[in-house]
């Protein structure tokens, strides 16, 4: 027996497989891979960086393998499946499955087995030829410097002989370093297999070469252990200085981003660095924030602020304070933000160190749907020069589960929350005139103004909310607005009386029942609104297990049970649909019958099926003084993304029933339809997702008959006017309450004559509209 060896030490080897860890699961993406390529020149005291990226020629290769490798798979599984099928009509099942096994790696084992998925398509890399380049123009690097700073994996820049983080400038202390960790070198193996660098210093007469590739250094033992050849060209410019990074075996995967996606990447992950420092170019186009109209912002002496920000400072608890500057910003009305980018965003040393998010800023206070255009900028270069390392290594979130973290996370929140909290006076203070220079609004204010006493306020409110919500010109105040109006009370009511011209002892008997109308009508909508609030949850927890079974199973039918049930869901004025999954022919019958029309010919002809085309729902509205509309709504399962055919669909639908009507039923219509589903992912490069994306791009408009809403979209629109309409009639009740009280004592005290005469003028009102105009003004 061999005797035990025991070493008197161990020696830590690092393999190859570090490199994917670090980085080719850490930079997934083209931007991230290009935002530490670009630090690594700010760091470099390049004063410019160019990034050059055939963006064409990139999408163009990608679709050409992804074609190649869908070919070669449909004729490997031919060629699986002609044996089989020769064996089986022989009569040997045996030579089945003998053709089966020996069909490769393929062939599943088991008959009636479901074959993995079959990944080979990301193993593989664009054509050599194709590169992408990144050159700066800083002080670039020698021979020393290559194998001493650069090659170290994880080498601690900032770290002095002692450990300690003192080398907190770049070469010459021109700049503040934005790196630290020594990973960013490894950013290009997350879209490339072969990273080329070549490098120069001022004084040199040549640049040295060297080429890391992956697949080579992927299965070493030992990455201290391996040479990197090297290669020195010669170079007569003395004075040039700078690096040149070549990325080549493009993943088709990691490089399918467009240029405006990468342009806002480099943009949002450094700020406050200008032009004429450090400028950085994508395909020669300058990299610069998009300009943007605010609305408002906090503090309001951050715009009198060179920098727009203003100085302030976190309390951390047993650790001291910690400087930083700020900005809570909003976009105008109308300019939100994805969800991805509202939020903070926090810098060190002009670069993202975390965010965008909303951190720890809850849901429930006054003006949280504002947070659709919030952007907080926050910059806090002190965080990153306390010689410990705060900042995950991905750059999107701090290390949290620490106490200054802990601190700074919720001085942030606290500083957007009361952001929120001025920009909600802002608009309050804003909102009076707007909807009085509006002309739904004024129709409104008349319709308050002649509402009994007590249900003014929660009328006003409403309109107030939906006006702070959406904007006074936005189609969501014009529509909704009358219809939230008019079912706080009974001013309707009035309304037609006056216009009718009412004699005006009628409309004093009549008040005393309008004035309980209003009170019964006030209880009803908040019954109704209580209802809907099940409705937006029940949809929500739709949305949610679309997401689990994303491409898994198909729950469309529960979709449409959901708005069969709330189809005021898709509108607020839907309540009653007039088919539910009926085909075109049931349909029409329905039309007909509604329309008064005995006699038509079919939609669907005998030689057609009739039973394929069958529109989820179908709502009629008819107007005396305008022609009915039709509105059909077609619903596609939350798990699988909406496409251009099933839009297609719905316009096949809408041409059908328009022609129908007013061809065979000879009435006037309009027809309009919704598409709603699961929006497809911006990013997409499914044929038919983006056909749907560019037909909304360039064919929608306000006025178009056709509109696709997305889930997410639908749920967002409830909540804001559901929520705010179900805690302003909540709050009128209270009101309420307290005011019926000291009416119901008012009403049993002695009344005089004058007492008399005054509850009189009270409710009297205007006899013409002329009169109405004059009053309401």
């Amino acid at each position: 027996m061999a005797a035990l060896v025991k070493p008197a030490q161990f020696k830590l080897a690092i393999q190859g497989g570090m490199l994917e860890a670090l980085g080719i699961n850490m930079y997934t993406t083209l931007g991230k891979c290009l935002v530490e390529f670009v630090a690594n020149a700010y760091d470099g005291n390049a004063p410019k960086v160019e990034v050059t990226i055939p963006f064409e020629e990139i999408e163009a290769q990608r679709l050409a393998l992804k074609e190649a490798d869908k070919k070669a798979k449909a004729e490997a599984k031919k060629a699986v499946a002609e044996p089989a099928t020769a064996a089986t009509t022989n009569g040997s099942p045996e030579g089945s499955l003998a053709a089966l096994s020996d069909g490769g790696d393929a062939a599943p084992a088991i008959v009636g087995a479901i074959a993995p998925p079959d990944v080979s398509l990301y193993k593989k890399t664009l054509p050599g030829d194709l590169a992408i380049v990144i050159h700066d123009y800083g002080h670039g690097m020698s021979p020393e410097d290559v194998a001493q700073k650069f090659l170290p994996i994880n080498r601690r820049r900032r770290a002095d002989a002692a450990g300690e983080e003192t080398n907190l400038k770049s070469e010459g202390g021109k700049r503040p370093v934005m790196g630290r960790k020594g990973l960013g070198k490894l950013a290009g193996f997350g879209i490339a297999g072969q990273v080329i660098v070549r490098t120069k210093r001022a004084g040199h007469d040549f640049a040295t070469v060297f080429t890391l590739d992956a697949a080579a250094l992927a299965n070493v033992e030992n990455l201290g252990e391996i040479a990197i050849p090297a290669e020195y060209e010669s170079d007569a410019d003395i004075e040039a200085s700078g690096t040149t990074i070549t990325l080549k075996g493009l993943k088709p995967d990691a490089v399918r981003s467009r240029q405006d996606k990468i342009a806002n990447t480099l943009a949002e992950a450094f700020y406050g660095i200008e032009a004429d420092d450090f400028l950085i170019l994508l395909n020669g186009n300058k990299i610069e924030a998009a300009p943007v109209a605010y609305d408002f912002v906090f503090p309001s002496a951050a715009t009198a602020s060179p920098d727009g920000m203003v100085e302030d400072y976190v309390n951390i608890p047993d650790v001291g304070t910690l400087p930083i500057r700020y900005a809570v910003r909003f976009r105008q009305s109308g300019d939100h933000l994805p969800a991805g980018k509202r939020g903070a965003r926090i810098y060190c040393n002009k670069r993202l160190a975390a965010g965008p998010s909303l951190f720890k800023l809850g849901t429930g206070m006054h003006n949280f749907h504002a947070q659709d255009y919030l952007e907080c900028v926050v910059v806090a270069d002190t965080l990153d020069q306390l010689g410990v390392d705060f900042v995950n290594t991905n750059r999107t979130q701090l290390r949290e589960d620490n106490d200054v973290v802990e601190a700074i996370l919720t001085h942030v929140s606290d500083l957007m929350k009361t952001g929120l909290a001025a920009h909600a006076k802002h608009r309050e203070s804003k909102v009076d005139g707007e909807i009085q220079s509006n002309e739904e609004g004024k129709r409104m204010n008349r319709i308050i103004e002649s509402l009994p006493k007590r249900s003014r306020a929660p009328a006003g409110k409403l309109l107030r909310t939906i006006a702070l919500r959406h904007g006074t010109d936005s189609v969501e105040f014009k529509e909704l607005a009358p219809l939230v109006v008019s079912s706080v009370s009974a001013g309707e009511v009035l309304i037609r009386l006056i216009e009718l011209q009412t004699d005006p002892q009628t409309v004093h008997q009549i008040a005393g029942e309008l004035l309980e109308l209003a009170d019964i009508e006030r209880s009803d909508a908040l019954k109704l609104y209580r209802g809907r609030r099940s409705g937006i949850i029940s949809l929500r927890k739709l949305i949610e297990k679309g997401e689990e079974l994303w491409r898994k199973k198909g729950i469309e039918a529960e979709l449409h049970q959901l708005f069969k049930d709330e189809p005021w869901l898709i509108k607020p004025e839907y309540s009653k649909y007039l088919t539910s999954d009926e085909d075109l022919n049931k349909l029409a019958s329905k039309l007909a019958k509604v329309l008064k029309v005995d006699k038509f010919a079919s939609i669907v002809t005998e030689e057609e099926k009739a039973d394929k085309d069958r529109p989820d729902l179908v709502f009629l509205m008819s107007d005396t003084a305008a022609p009915h509309v039709i509105t059909i709504v077609e619903f596609k399962s939350p798990t699988i993304p909406l496409e251009n055919a099933h839009l297609q669909q719905l316009k096949s639908y809408m041409r059908r029933v328009e022609e129908f009507v007013e061809t065979e039923l000879k009435v006037k219509v309009t027809v309009h339809g919704y598409l709603i589903g699961a929006m497809p992912d911006p990013e997409t490069r499914a044929s038919g997702q983006r056909d749907l994306l560019y037909a909304i791009s360039k064919e929608w408009d306000a006025k178009t008959a056709w509109e696709v809403l997305g889930l997410e979209h639908l749920l967002q629109r409830a909540q804001a006017i559901h929520s705010d309409a179900i805690d302003a009639f909540e709050r009128a009740l209270e009101e309420g309450e307290v005011e019926g009280a000291t009416a119901d004592a008012q009403a049993n005290a002695p009344r005089s004559d004058a007492a008399e005469e005054l509850a009189f003028s009270e409710v009297a009102v205007p006899t013409s509209p002329a009169s109405a105009e004059k009053s309401s003004g």
